[in-house]
């Protein structure tokens, strides 16, 4: 451990991926739950594959792919709520429409790079290690904006997490909230692609919130417990990477699904033993 935190404050790319997966963890934790609570974790998936269709256009085009990627999973986002809330369309099936869609357009326009073909496995899988401060500049804005989104109505949040019909009956902007969850998923989703990729980012979204779910009582509990244990599984994921020389991202999601396994048979132990 000795060796990590000299390294982490030796080598500014290691440092830089620490952070941003720290602020990762934060960012999805706090949306994680409303992921779980509302049974939309299929959107989580559905905005990574999106999220590629823009990188995919960045790659093309020579232009930032965190900006495309965002407005792309935007788009998504917006294109989910819009679908469900005009016809009688679930969001499970919006979400299997666009999402193929999504990857068969970023492979389209990957089959027009000519010359140099990217490398993008780094985008399917996580490449922390190329995580830049401009990077971290942009995910210190999401948290700040999710932390002000979650603090001005955390209230309405929480009537909406668990029944959006009672929260509209009582006068909850549940229109707003629904668009504005929808965009902060695919915030969390593009903010998340450098540590996790597309393939495995849908484990920050949902793993924390389960885990915390087995032993919460409360949603202010749970969106502190989900915060929490993303914050344990990266620092012990990018330990773990280090020392082990695998790939810190997939370490992370495998200690996220380990505190899970440890949370679940741990109350089941103490139900028996009670």
């Amino acid at each position: 451990m000795t060796e990590f935190i000299a390294d982490l404050l030796r080598y500014e790319f290691l440092r830089n991926a620490f952070i941003a997966a720290l602020m990762v963890s934060t960012l999805t934790g706090m949306f994680s739950n409303v992921v779980v609570l509302r049974k939309v974790e299929f959107i989580g998936d559905g905005a990574a594959h999106a999220a590629f269709g823009g990188i995919a256009f960045a790659l093309l085009f020579g232009v930032s792919y965190q900006l495309t990627a965002l407005i792309t999973a935007a788009i998504f986002a917006v294109s989910i709520g819009y679908f469900t809330k005009r016809r009688k369309i679930s969001e499970s099936s919006v979400i299997g429409m666009l999402l193929p869609l999504s990857m068969a357009l970023g492979v389209i326009m990957l089959s027009f790079i000519r010359g140099f073909t990217p490398d993008i496995t780094g985008f399917l899988f996580g490449n922390i290690l190329l995580v830049t401060r401009e990077d971290i500049w942009m995910l210190l804005f999401m948290n700040i904006g999710a932390v002000a989104f979650f603090t001005l109505f955390f209230r309405e949040l929480q009537y909406y997490a668990f029944d959006e019909r009672m929260a509209r009956h009582y006068g909850v902007p549940t229109r707003f909230l629904h668009y504005a969850v929808l965009v902060g998923i695919s915030m969390s989703v593009v903010a998340s692609v450098k540590i996790a990729g597309v393939i495995l980012v849908t484990a920050f979204l949902v793993t924390p919130a389960v885990t915390s779910k087995l032993i919460a009582g409360r949603f202010r509990s749970m969106v502190l417990l989900s915060v929490t244990f993303g914050l344990v599984a990266t620092t012990m994921g990018m330990v773990s990477g280090y020392w082990l020389d695998i790939p810190p991202g997939p370490t992370i999601v495998l200690t996220l699904f380990v505190q899970f396994l440890i949370v679940f048979f741990a109350g089941r132990l103490l139900r028996r033993s009670g």
